[in-house]
């Protein structure tokens, strides 16, 4: 198996665990509210990744690659 291709497979179940926390937390008022934007957006990367839509972003910028002498 290639290492550019994605496990869908994994992406799904840590999706569904993500959901079931976020329900938990509507269920549970004070339940981890300081974890709700975070989550929030590890479920938006995750339905990207599923989809085939995500790409991640660059630590080293292009400028920073100018720079440097190889």
């Amino acid at each position: 198996m290639s290492n550019n291709r994605l496990d869908k497979g994994k992406f799904v179940n840590k999706l569904h665990q993500l959901q079931k926390r976020l329900f938990r937390m509507e269920q549970n008022e004070g339940h981890s509210v300081e974890k709700f934007g975070k989550r929030k957006g590890m479920l938006k990367r995750l339905v990207d990744k599923i989809k085939g839509t995500y790409k991640p972003k660059s630590i080293l910028r292009d400028t920073d690659l100018e720079n440097e002498i190889f």
